[in-house]
C-alpha cells in the first residue's frame, strides 16, 4: 500500500453509489464567494489533460513535504489548474455551505481534517472523510456532494459541507485519493 504523502497531486474521488460519484473539481467561476476564485462540483472522469481535477496536500499543522499523511492531520487542498487555490467553505445556508476556491490561504475555512477508519497513516484508495470546523460553520460539517445542479452542467455533482455524522456509512462524504501515474 503507498502512503498518502504532503506534497504529491492526487485526484480525490467520492464514494456515492459505489464510487460512481465523481471526482472533485474545479469548473466555473465562484458564485458563492465574491473573492474566490472557482466553483466546486464533482466532475464524471479525469484525465491527464484535465488537471483541474488533480489536488496537492499540503499541511495546515507544518509537517514538511514528503511526510506521510496520518489520520486527524490538519490539511489543505490546492487545486492545480490555472491560479493555484485552496479548497475552501464560503456561504450558504446554516447547516449547509457552499464551496468553492480561493488563492489566498487567510481564513480556517481552508483547513480540513482527513479522517480515516484506522489510526495512523492514510493510504492511497482508502476511505476517508474531509472535516471542515470552520468559525462560519454552525457546527463541524464534512465534505460532501449534493443533489443540487452544478455550476457547470457537464459535471455531475455540487459539493458542499453539511453537517452530517462521521459514521462512514453516508457514502456522499466518503472520499478517497487516487494517485497520478508516474
Amino acid at each position: 500500500m503507498t502512503s498518502l504523502i504532503y506534497g504529491k497531486i492526487y485526484h480525490i474521488e467520492n464514494g456515492f453509489n459505489g464510487w460512481k460519484g465523481g471526482y472533485l473539481d474545479v469548473c466555473g467561476f465562484s458564485s458563492c464567494c465574491k473573492e474566490n476564485l472557482y466553483d466546486v462540483s464533482t466532475s464524471q472522469s479525469f484525465s491527464l489533460e484535465k488537471i483541474n481535477c488533480t489536488w496537492k496536500i499540503k499541511s495546515a499543522g507544518g509537517k514538511m513535504d514528503g511526510m506521510p499523511v496520518v489520520t486527524n492531520d490538519s490539511i489543505y487542498l490546492i487545486n492545480q489548474y490555472g491560479k493555484k487555490s485552496y479548497l475552501n467553505v464560503c456561504e450558504g445556508g446554516i447547516y449547509i455551505k457552499n464551496v468553492s476556491t480561493a488563492t489566498k490561504k487567510i481564513k480556517d475555512t481552508m483547513v480540513w481534517i482527513i479522517l480515516a477508519h484506522s489510526s495512523g497513516e492514510i493510504y492511497e484508495n482508502e476511505t476517508v472523510s474531509l472535516l471542515n470546523e470552520s468559525s462560519i460553520l454552525e457546527k463541524e460539517g464534512y465534505l460532501s456532494i449534493n443533489k443540487n445542479p452544478p455550476i457547470c452542467t457537464e459535471n455531475l455533482f455540487n459539493v458542499s459541507v453539511a453537517c452530517n455524522s462521521s459514521d462512514f456509512i453516508t457514502e456522499d462524504i466518503q472520499w478517497r485519493f487516487v494517485g497520478l501515474k508516474d
